[in-house]
């Protein structure tokens, strides 16, 4: 298991994207001021770690993916973008507790909006610390002419949430800093898990990743990619 440090940053076309509102132009006054707060105290709120293994790929059938000798995820949509994969990269990644800490003790005073606003930053952040880890590995595997899949994370499209917990059986939680609830909630809460592929760029048959959103009619889905 490898480690990395990566510092997330909270970008105003993003909060803007779960706020609903059209650029950093349609935020109220209000909001304004409570995300530029939250800004400048993000270094203090947050305790990015991400950790990583690379996973040969034993079997990839119509609707499983095996690894590890005794792992099995089922989803007909992954195994589908993992086709050509010949290793994957699972990966558990967390901004820390101290910033729910700060979310809980406003919903304490009951300042909600201002719970609300962090709460967001939140899930922002470490959606975007994925992101660049997603991107800085890209070139180096490029370097070695291979190339990656795009993210996928249990909950996503087909693949079972439950499936959590064979993610989580790669890892030490106590090594990882996070924890799986028997729900397959993750604590702390502003957690990301998942997998992306590796495949030989030479021998693709695909110039561009398998991409499930493309022919998904949920149109209105946060993690929408198309």
């Amino acid at each position: 298991m490898e480690s990395i440090t990566i510092n997330p940053s909270v970008e105003i076309n993003e909060l803007s994207r779960h706020f609903g509102a059209g650029g950093c132009q349609g935020f109220s006054h209000s909001l304004s001021t409570k995300v530029e707060s939250y800004s400048k105290r993000l270094d203090e709120l947050l305790i990015p770690r991400l950790h990583y293994q690379i996973e040969k790929i034993d079997n990839i059938g119509k609707e499983s993916v095996s690894i590890n000798r005794d792992t099995t995820f089922r989803s007909r949509k992954l195994t589908r973008a993992l086709k050509e994969s010949d290793e994957i990269v699972c990966f558990v990644a967390t901004v820390g507790s101290t910033i729910e800490d700060e979310i809980d003790w406003l919903m304490a005073q009951r300042r909600l909006s201002e719970a609300y606003v962090l709460d967001t930053m939140g899930s922002v952040a470490v959606e975007n610390m994925v992101e660049q880890f997603h991107q800085c590995e890209e070139p180096l595997f490029l370097a070695e002419n291979r190339s990656v899949t795009l993210r996928f994370s249990p909950g996503y499209c087909d693949w079972p949430v439950t499936d959590q917990k064979k993610l989580f059986g790669l890892f030490d939680s106590e090594v990882t800093g996070v924890e799986l609830l028997d729900s397959c909630l993750m604590q702390p809460r502003k957690s990301i898990s998942g997998v992306f592929g590796l495949y030989h760029s030479l021998n693709s048959h695909s110039s561009v990743p398998y991409n499930p959103c493309r022919h998904c009619k949920k149109m209105d889905c946060i993690a929408r990619r198309a």
